[in-house]
């Protein structure tokens, strides 16, 4: 008759040797909990080891992975270069006119057709597209240093007792009524008189109406981020609060300011574009593809057609980049994962 501990004692044997014999168990590198086998070293030769990478590396590999990131750059390269390099090249130039070939279509020495002015259409596109790209840019840029000045500070001064209630309430009153303002019809009012001095102007202009939204999401951040144990480690150690906004807050805050900026651009270009549009941006003897759409013919599609697709794929090409680089910032998004 069998012994009922025998077959025990046969089972923990056989169970001992699966766990601890490589033959036996050909996965024993995975977690095992027998305290007589932590202490095993494992074989590096088992895998390869994974490489530890720096916050810009992971950051680019997340962004070129995807696919929107190259097709926005690539879009936005092909554009800068035109801007750049087309009105060096080409023969016309913005204001010369070719009455004789007056409203007609693309050819061989007009690329995108002559307006009913006789202007060439791709001269005067390319020239807009220049100027268009630096009044973005530059509006995007002053727009966002605006509201991080106003937002941050007020977020920082917010919990410095009466005095920084009273300095972060008179911040955000000023923000509101910057809101509640009617920018559309200043715009309007200054621009053409502005204009008069240099189309630069469009830019803290454009700016000035634009900052307010971002500085209340700036604010909203910073109140948060001063509560944490770092900052007031950093307070109550005497570090300046120009030093603690530089070091401690700003780059807690980066990821969001650049998406706000990249996406800021194409916003800038589009109220740009409809201001010269209607007469009130961009003025003679200057050109943007505001004004190039201005002077359209319905009847003429080619007066109309191929500067609306240059800012469409402009628009296009800095939101493809925004979305990409908003996913490669952001941990939660599922495309960036590694």
């Amino acid at each position: 008759m069998t012994n009922p501990n025998d077959i025990r004692g046969t089972e923990d044997a056989s169970a001992l040797r699966r766990r601890t014999d490589p033959e036996a168990n050909p996965v024993m590198g995975a977690a095992v909990d027998d305290p007589e086998l932590r202490d095993t070293e494992i074989d590096e030769s088992a895998g390869p080891a994974i490489e530890s990478m720096s916050r810009g590396e992971l950051l680019r590999r997340r962004f070129f992975r995807n696919p929107s990131a190259w097709i926005g750059m690539v879009i936005f390269l092909v554009l800068v270069l035109m801007a750049v390099i087309g009105p060096m090249v080409y023969q016309y130039g913005p204001f010369e006119r070719d009455l004789r070939n007056a409203l007609t279509g693309p050819s061989a020495y007009h690329w995108f057709g002559v307006n009913e002015n006789g202007l060439d259409i791709f001269a005067r596109t390319m020239q807009g597209l220049r100027i268009s790209l630096i009044i973005g840019i530059g509006t995007a840029l002053l727009t966002t240093f605006l509201a991080l000045v106003v937002g941050i500070v007020a977020g920082y001064i917010s919990h410095k007792g009466k005095w920084g209630a009273l300095g972060d309430g008179a911040l955000v009153n000023l923000i509101n009524l910057f809101l509640v303002i009617p920018s559309i019809l200043l715009l309007m009012l200054f621009s053409p008189a502005l204009q008069q001095a240099s189309w630069l102007w469009m830019i803290p202009l454009l700016a000035g109406f634009a900052w307010m939204l971002t500085a209340r999401v700036l604010r909203a951040m910073t109140q948060q981020l001063v509560r944490t144990e770092y900052v007031e480690a950093a307070r109550f150690m005497g570090v300046h609060p120009i030093v603690t906004m530089t070091r401690h807050i700003i780059p807690n805050i980066a990821s969001w300011i650049i998406i706000d900026t990249t996406l800021g651009v194409s916003a800038a270009i589009l109220g740009e574009t409809g201001l010269s549009f209607i007469g009130f941006g961009i003025q003679y003897p200057q050109v943007s593809l505001g004004t190039v759409l201005q002077d359209y013919n319905i009847s003429a599609p080619y007066t109309w057609i191929p500067p609306a697709a240059v800012l469409a794929a402009l628009v296009i090409a800095i939101n493809l980049m925004g979305e990409a680089l908003r996913d490669a910032l952001d941990p939660t998004s599922g495309s960036s994962r590694i």
